[in-house]
C-alpha cells in the first residue's frame, strides 16, 4: 500500500477507493456476511470500522477481541470474513472514536478510576466535555497497553500479509470536543509544556519580555499571568497559544503512531478531520476549515493520510460550493503524492430529521468525485443496533444509511451502487486524470486558529472580524463566485510554500484581512516581482497576526492611502454598473488601472498595477454572492489577468468540471436545481460531443468520457451515456451504458473498418470513415448492452 501522484496503489495497482462504514459490533455476528455482500453488490471495494476500546475492554484489564463475552466482540472473525470477501478495511481504533458512543470510546473505567488525565479549565476546573487530556503520561499508558492488545491482533491482517487492512486511523476527530465547547485544555502538565514551547521559542526571559512587553522574572509567571486573563499582549498570546496547540496535536499524532509501530502496524496511518456544522436543512463547510487548522501539522508525520468529513446535508446551488472549497484546502495541506480523501462522506445522518435524500448522496458523491477525489467511504453504509448500553443516543442507530439495522435496503443504495458500477467500469481511467484548473485560490490556516477565543473584548472582537470576513468574502465570496461561475482552482497554502512560483501559479487570489504575518506579505511581494499575478481582496493588511503594525504588502507594492466604508454600497466594476457590496475601500489616488468605482463618491474602489515582472489587481470590494450578475462580475475580473473557463455551456445553471491526463478526460455536468435542465457543452469555445443538445435530470449529474482508449486503434471519441460496464472480450468489447434523463444517447468510437457495434438494444449506426456514431433510444435512467467486436471473414 503506498501513494503516488494522487492515487492509492495496492497490491501494485492504482484503485480507487469506494467503501462504506459498517460496524460490526452493531450488527448480529451471523449476519456480518449479508452486510458485507451488499457493500460488494454496491460496487465497493472497501468496509471502514471503527474498534471501540470501550466495547472491547468495558473493565480494566480485561480485553476481548475474540467473542469471550458476546459473539460481536470477535474481531479477528469479522477481519478474516473481510479478507475472504476480497475487501480492504480501514480500521479506526481509538483511543477515541466518536461514533455516537458514550464518551466517544473511552471506556468509563478511565474517567471513573483515574480522573487526574481528565483535561482542565483555565480554572482548573474538569472540561466540560470531560475530553482527556491528550499527552496525560498516565492516559498515554492506558492507550499504550489497548495498541499492544488490539495491534498485535490487527497486524497480521495487513495488506502486505496479505491480508485485508490497508488503512489504521490515529484517534479521531482530534481538537474537535475543544473547538465546539470553546474550552482548550489547560491541565498543569499541559501548561509545563507550553512553558518548555516559550522557552525554545524565544530563548530567554528578555526575548519574551521584549515580545510582549512584560518584566517578568521566571517563564512560570508569565503562564500565570496567561491563565489569570491579566496579560496585557492578550491578542498576541492567542495566536501563541494556537500555535503550540497545533504542535501538541502532533506530537499527540506522534506518539500515538509510534505505539502503533512498536506493537507491528506499518501500513498508512489515516487522520480524520472534522468541520461541517449544522444549519437546518442545510450542514455548511464554512467553518471545515478549522478543523483544517487545526490538524494541519499532523501532515508533518510521516505516513499519515489526511482525509475530511463531509457531511453537507441537502445539497444544491447554494451550498455546493463548500464540497468545492473543502475538497480543494484539504487537498492544499496534505502531502504532495497523497490522494483526495474523505473517510466520513455522507449518505446519511444521525437523525431522522432533516432527511437526507438520495440525489443528496449522488450529488455529494459526484461533486467530489469530478474535483479530484480519488477515495471516499460513506458514514454510514450500514445502521445498526447498539449494545450493551454503549450508544450515547440510545440503542437504535439507523442514520439514515443506504442499508437498515435489519440489513433491507433503502432508496439511497440504488444511488450509491450506480456510483459504484460507474467507478468499477471507469475507475482506472478517471484516476489519473486531474482535475483542470485555470486559477489558484489562497490559503491561509492560520486565518482559522480559532477554535477557541479567550474571554475578553479584546481578542473576541478580533476573532469575530476574522471569522465575519472569511465566511463572508473569501468562502461565500470569492470561493464560492470561482466555484458558480465555472472558474476551476487549486487552492494553495500558502504558509506552507516556501516560495510562491509564478511558473507553477500565474495567478493567485488570497483573502486578506487587516492582520497578516510580515513573513506572508513578504513572499507575497515576492510573488508580484518575479511575475504573478495577485488578486489581493478585500483590503491590505495593516498588521501582523498579534495585533502589531505590519505594512510590508501596502509599502512595498505602493498601495495608496484608503479609507475604508462598512456597510452596502453601489459599485461600477469595468463595464458593470450598480453592483452591491458589503464593503469598500476608497482610495485616494488611482494608481495604475482603475477597476472599479463607488457610484457614490466617484473614488476609485480597485485598481489594477504593474510591480517588477507581475501585477497586483487591488480589489477592495466585499464581494459575495447574492445575485447572479455577480457571475459575470467575477468572469470579467478573471478575464482581465488572463483567467478564462475550460469548459462553457449555453445553459448557465450547469456546474461543468473536466479531469483529464493530457489524452483521456471526463466532464462532469451537474444539475443541482429542482428542475430538469438542458444545453451544450464547449471546451475553450469548441464543441464538444458533435455539438449534441445534452439533458441533465433535477439535482443529479453525468459523467461523460472523451477519448478514452481501449486498445491500439480503438477508442471511446465521446459518450452522452454514463459508462456502467467496460469488459475486455476475445472478440472485441462489452459496454453498459446509462441512458440520460431525455431517453436517447450516443457514443462514438473510433475504430477501422473491420469493427462493428451489436446490441439488443434500439440504435441507428452511423459510420463515417474510421468513426462510428451509435445513437440509442429507451426509457431515462435504462442501462443497455452494447458490443463492440471486430469482424471475422
Amino acid at each position: 500500500m503506498e501513494m503516488k501522484q494522487g492515487q492509492f496503489i495496492i497490491d501494485g495497482k492504482p484503485r480507487f477507493l469506494y467503501g462504506g462504514e459498517f460496524h460490526y459490533f452493531r450488527c448480529p455476528r451471523e449476519e456480518w456476511s449479508q452486510r458485507l455482500d451488499l457493500l460488494l453488490e454496491a460496487g465497493c471495494n472497501l468496509v471502514s470500522t471503527y474498534v471501540p476500546w470501550a466495547w472491547h475492554e468495558p473493565k480494566e484489564g480485561e480485553v476481548d477481541l475474540t467473542g469471550k463475552r458476546r459473539p460481536e466482540t470477535d474481531l479477528r472473525a469479522f477481519l478474516q470474513l473481510v479478507a475472504d470477501k476480497g475487501l480492504y478495511c480501514i480500521v479506526r481504533p481509538g483511543p477515541y472514536v466518536m461514533a455516537e458512543v458514550k464518551k466517544e470510546g473511552i471506556p468509563q473505567w478511565v474517567h471513573q478510576q483515574y480522573p487526574e488525565v481528565i483535561a482542565r479549565t483555565k480554572n482548573g476546573e474538569l472540561h466540560p466535555n470531560q475530553v482527556v487530556s491528550y499527552l496525560h503520561p498516565l492516559f498515554l499508558e492506558k492507550v499504550e497497553r489497548w495498541y499492544a492488545h488490539v495491534c498485535s491482533l490487527l497486524a497480521p491482517f495487513q495488506r502486505d500479509r496479505g491480508g485485508p487492512v490497508i488503512m489504521f486511523q490515529l484517534c479521531n476527530e482530534i481538537g474537535m470536543l475543544h473547538w465546539v465547547s470553546n474550552t482548550s485544555d489547560y491541565h498543569l502538565h499541559v501548561l509545563e509544556r507550553f512553558q518548555r514551547y516559550l522557552e525554545r521559542q524565544y530563548g530567554n526571559l528578555e526575548g519574551l519580555n521584549q515580545a510582549y512587553g512584560t518584566d517578568v522574572k521566571a517563564w512560570d509567571t508569565f503562564v500565570e499571568r496567561f491563565l489569570s486573563g491579566e496579560e496585557q499582549a492578550v491578542e498576541g498570546l492567542h495566536w501563541e497559544w494556537g500555535r503550540f496547540w497545533r504542535e501538541l496535536i502532533k506530537e499527540y499524532v506522534a506518539q500515538l503512531k509510534q505505539m502503533a509501530e512498536n506493537h507491528g502496524i506499518t501500513v498508512p496511518y489515516l487522520i480524520n478531520i472534522h468541520g461541517f456544522k449544522d444549519f437546518s436543512v442545510y450542514s455548511r463547510g464554512t467553518d471545515y476549515p478549522i478543523g483544517l487548522s487545526q490538524l494541519y501539522r499532523t501532515a508533518e508525520v510521516d505516513n499519515t493520510v489526511l482525509a475530511g468529513d463531509f457531511y453537507p446535508g441537502h445539497i444544491g446551488y447554494d451550498t455546493y460550493h463548500d464540497l468545492v472549497l473543502s475538497c480543494a484546502l484539504t487537498q492544499a495541506i496534505s502531502a504532495p503524492e497523497q490522494p483526495l480523501f474523505s473517510a466520513e462522506f455522507q449518505s446519511g445522518r444521525l437523525a431522522d430529521r432533516p432527511r437526507v435524500y438520495p440525489q443528496d448522496l449522488d450529488l455529494n458523491a459526484r461533486t467530489c468525485i469530478a474535483h479530484g477525489m480519488n477515495a471516499l467511504n460513506y458514514y454510514m453504509f450500514v445502521g445498526g443496533e447498539n449494545r450493551d448500553g454503549i450508544g450515547l443516543f440510545g440503542r437504535r442507530h439507523e442514520w439514515q444509511a443506504p442499508v437498515d439495522s435489519e440489513g433491507r435496503l433503502r432508496p439511497s443504495y440504488q444511488k450509491a451502487s450506480h456510483i459504484g458500477k460507474i467507478l468499477q467500469a471507469a475507475g482506472e481511467h478517471l484516476l489519473p486524470c486531474r482535475k483542470r484548473s485555470v486559477t489558484h485560490l489562497a490559503f491561509y490556516p492560520d486565518y482559522y486558529m480559532t477554535e477557541t477565543i479567550a474571554e475578553g473584548a479584546g481578542t473576541q472582537q478580533m476573532a469575530e472580524a476574522i471569522a465575519g470576513e472569511r465566511e463572508r468574502y473569501f468562502f461565500d465570496g470569492v470561493g464560492r463566485l470561482l466555484t458558480a461561475a465555472n472558474l476551476p482552482y487549486e487552492a494553495v497554502d500558502v504558509l506552507r510554500e516556501q516560495q510562491l512560483e509564478p511558473q507553477r501559479i500565474p495567478t493567485l487570489w488570497m483573502f486578506s484581512g487587516e492582520r497578516m504575518d510580515q513573513a506572508l506579505q513578504q513572499k507575497l511581494v515576492h510573488y508580484v516581482h518575479a511575475g504573478g499575478k495577485l488578486v489581493l481582496f478585500p483590503r491590505p493588511p495593516v498588521k501582523n497576526l498579534d495585533g502589531s503594525a505590519c505594512t510590508v504588502l501596502i509599502d512595498e507594492l505602493e498601495i495608496p492611502s484608503f479609507t475604508a466604508v462598512p456597510g452596502i454600497g453601489l459599485t461600477q466594476v469595468m463595464e458593470m454598473d450598480s453592483v452591491k457590496v458589503d464593503f469598500r475601500l476608497l482610495f485616494e489616488t488611482a494608481p495604475g488601472e482603475p477597476v472599479a468605482w463607488d457610484e457614490e463618491s466617484g473614488k476609485v474602489t480597485a485598481y489594477l498595477q504593474n510591480h517588477g515582472k507581475g501585477s497586483l489587481l487591488m480589489l477592495g470590494l466585499g464581494l459575495a454572492h447574492d445575485y447572479g450578475y455577480q457571475l459575470d462580475v467575477i468572469r470579467q475580473l478573471a478575464k482581465r489577468i488572463g483567467v478564462n473557463p475550460i469548459l462553457t455551456s449555453d445553459n448557465p445553471e450547469w456546474s461543468l468540471v473536466e479531469r483529464s491526463d493530457g489524452k483521456t478526460s471526463f466532464c462532469f455536468i451537474h444539475n443541482y436545481d429542482e428542475i430538469v435542465h438542458s444545453g451544450k457543452v464547449f471546451r475553450e469555445g469548441q464543441a464538444l460531443f458533435d455539438g449534441e443538445r445534452l439533458t441533465v435530470a433535477p439535482r443529479s449529474g453525468v459523467m461523460l468520457p472523451l477519448n478514452l482508449s481501449l486498445q491500439a486503434g480503438v477508442a471511446i471519441r465521446y459518450s452522452t451515456m454514463e459508462l456502467m460496464k467496460l469488459e475486455r472480450r476475445e472478440s472485441g468489447w462489452q459496454f453498459q451504458w446509462c441512458l440520460p434523463a431525455s431517453g436517447e444517447g450516443i457514443v462514438a468510437f473510433v475504430a477501422d473498418r473491420g469493427w462493428s457495434v451489436k446490441g439488443e438494444i434500439n440504435f441507428r449506426e452511423k459510420d463515417d470513415g474510421n468513426i462510428r456514431a451509435v445513437r440509442v433510444k429507451g426509457r431515462p435512467d435504462e442501462t443497455v448492452a452494447m458490443e463492440l467486436y471486430r469482424e471475422t471473414d
